[in-house]
């Protein structure tokens, strides 16, 4: 279920021209009529059809309940899809008071603290990235969960993240996989001197029989493989394993060596395990510094915590905020932090897909693995750099730089770049670029073949940036065909598709998908800028439902900066998403507008979003036990 922001339904509502309504909603009063006269009769309680009941609330906490059908009822009816063309109709005064209706019970929400959810408790699977992430921090032994150890791939879907709890279940195959990949890991680390050396400090010596010496390494094992203090039983556990392999005749490395599977095939190494708590009258309760500590390294490192977060949670220090606050400046100045903004990149920003581009070579000769490499690049140190230069997250939609090598500098046509290296450029006006829009990396992704694709390049603006999809295309929607060059006056594309929005159930959509995509239309399928000739002219203008003109790149970039509060909700919906591991639910807007209000206030900063993120409810408590 996805979340949109408050200024996402207020984008919604000004293509019907209704303003939100202020007072509280009421069901009761309000909804149930207009239900009734339009709705019920294929959303009841019996018919349900699209798994929606509008009639069957006994009172009015009940409806508000249901914010996220309320904002899914909202863009069907102010795209005009419901009701339906065979139903009937809403008179325009009934549609504005159905509209305000929708739009108030959308936005109602209870942020107070006394009554606040953190949401489902999560049980966390290591996803395959994190499991070899930690073993690499655990052992020193660096493997590929695929290519190395048979890891299969995890996928929650084109704009989600893969640390999602749902998707992130552990299946008797799955689980056979794991005891085959600790066994790859133990035969590395011990032809590994290095790691082995590591493995097995402190050694025996006269004052430190080797099973005192085991006893000592099993406790450390165990306190960084399962992120807290070793328990006395799960130290004498290891042990058992270390005694049983020295019953055999082994030596004492032998012996470390047979503790290592049982580690690495633990719950408590494959899942972030959190203990269930009783609360008191609020929904939720903190989790422990320990707790804390792992959900923080996990979302800004996507690995174990380190021995200094170990310490500082042993000291109690996470739980004061300004212990907190030192953590997490420390941690986005590491290098491991390029996790989390390459995660973004990668699911939220769709590069995940972008080995799906359609162009080819054959149309488009100098889109060579070398420029689609860097294509990638490109689009992740632009949201690294938000993070190790303290940027705003507003560069994403208008920068005065960007990051090329020389063979994407010549794609682009910015000239003085040498060499394979990726670095910052300054950008003039003349290169048309600056903003993720401007990078070939999400130009290319969102093309055809042999030519752009307005359509989906609009789909990603709305989408990605706005955080507004559109709806599936209906099921009668077909395909456009390209005319006929051996035509005398062939239809251009952007005719084509014209023609093709005329269809009453695809006008509604491409009304909001279109201007926005043909304002980008002087990049080409592979995103090198191209102007219109008389033979082939571009029009790359187009008027939003909001009555708003855009021309080209540069009106684009206006637009969007125009909705800057929008873009920032959108990008604090998608961090935290990853940063909870779970869709998010209507409770979680009030952490949105919480961590937007702070953000807004020092100039949208990354790093002020990540840090307000790890300080919000969801993700410092989990649900009591038994709410």
């Amino acid at each position: 279920m996805r979340l949109i922001a408050p200024t996402a339904l207020a984008f919604a509502l000004t293509l019907t021209g209704v303003a939100p309504a202020a007072d509280p909603p009421s069901y009761s009063k309000d909804g149930k009529a207009l239900f009734a006269a339009y709705c019920t009769r294929c959303h009841d309680g019996k018919k349900q059809e699209g798994g929606v009941d509008l009639a069957s609330f006994p009172d009015d906490a009940s409806a508000l309940a249901k914010r996220n059908l309320w904002k899914r009822s909202l863009g069907r009816v102010a795209a005009g899809e419901m009701p339906p063309e065979e139903a009937k109709q809403l008179t325009p005064a009934d549609k504005a008071r159905l509209t305000r209706w929708l739009s108030a019970a959308s936005e109602y929400l209870d942020c107070d603290p006394a009554r606040r959810d953190p949401g489902p408790p999560p049980l966390r699977r290591l996803t395959h990235a994190e499991y070899t992430r930690t073993v690499a921090d655990l052992l020193f032994v660096n493997l590929d969960p695929k290519n190395d150890l048979g890891l299969p791939d995890e996928d929650a879907g084109d704009g989600h993240f893969d640390n999602l709890s749902a998707i992130l279940r552990l299946s008797p195959t799955l689980m056979e996989k794991y005891f085959a990949a600790a066994d790859k890991v133990v035969d590395r680390l011990f032809v590994n001197d290095g790691a082995k050396a590591r493995l097995l400090a402190p050694k025996p010596d006269a004052k430190l029989t080797e099973r005192e010496a085991a006893k000592k390494i099993l406790a450390s094992l165990a306190r960084r493989a399962y992120r807290r203090p070793a328990a006395d039983a799960d130290v004498e556990r290891l042990l058992g394993f270390y005694d049983k392999a020295r019953a055999r005749g082994g030596s004492h490395e032998d012996g470390v060596r047979a503790t290592i599977k049982p580690v690495l095939v633990s719950p408590r190494f494959l899942f972030r395990v959190e203990e269930d708590r009783p609360g008191g009258k609020t929904p939720g309760v903190n989790v422990d510094d320990f707790e804390l500590a792992t959900r923080l390294s996990y979302f800004l490192w996507g690995t174990m915590p380190d021995d200094e977060l170990l310490r500082a949670a042993e000291l109690k220090q996470l739980t004061d905020p300004a212990g907190l606050e030192k953590q997490v400046a420390r941690m986005l100045k590491h290098d491991r932090a390029r996790s989390l903004t390459t995660a973004l990149a990668n699911h939220w920003l769709m590069m995940k897909t972008f080995p799906r581009a359609r162009p080819t070579q054959e149309f488009f000769p100098g889109f060579r693995d070398d420029v689609r490499r860097a294509m990638v690049d490109e689009v992740r140190l632009a949201v690294d750099h938000l993070r190790t230069a303290d940027r705003p997250v507003l560069d994403l939609l208008d920068a005065d730089y960007t990051f090329v090598n020389q063979p994407l500098a010549k794609h682009y046509g910015i000239p003085d770049v040498t060499g394979n290296q990726m670095r910052k450029v300054q950008l003039k006006p003349e290169y048309h670029r600056g903003g993720l829009l401007g990078m070939g990396g999400v130009l290319a992704m969102t093309s055809h073949t042999f030519r752009t694709s307005p359509t989906q390049r609009g789909k990603y603006v709305l989408e990605v940036i706005l955080g507004t999809p559109p709806p599936p295309p209906p099921a009668n929607a077909g395909q456009i065909k390209d005319d006929d060059p051996k035509k005398k006056t062939p239809l251009t594309f952007r005719e084509q598709l014209a023609a093709h929005a005329t269809q009453a159930s695809c006008a509604g959509c491409h009304k909001k998908i279109d201007p926005l995509g043909f304002a980008l239309d002087n990049f080409n399928a592979v995103g090198e800028w191209r102007v219109g000739t008389a033979a082939v002219p571009l029009d790359v203008s187009g008027v939003l439902p909001t009555g708003e003109k855009v021309d080209g790149y540069a009106g684009l970039k206006a637009v969007l900066l125009a909705r800057k509060d929008q873009f920032a909700e959108t990008a604090i919906s998608k961090v935290l998403e990853y940063a909870l591991g779970r869709e998010l639910d209507g409770q979680d807007e009030c952490t949105v507008r919480e961590v937007h209000a702070a953000m807004k206030k020092a100039d949208y900063k990354f790093n002020v979003m990540v840090t307000e993120i790890v300080k919000s409810v969801p993700f410092r408590q989990r649900r009591a036990a038994g709410k």
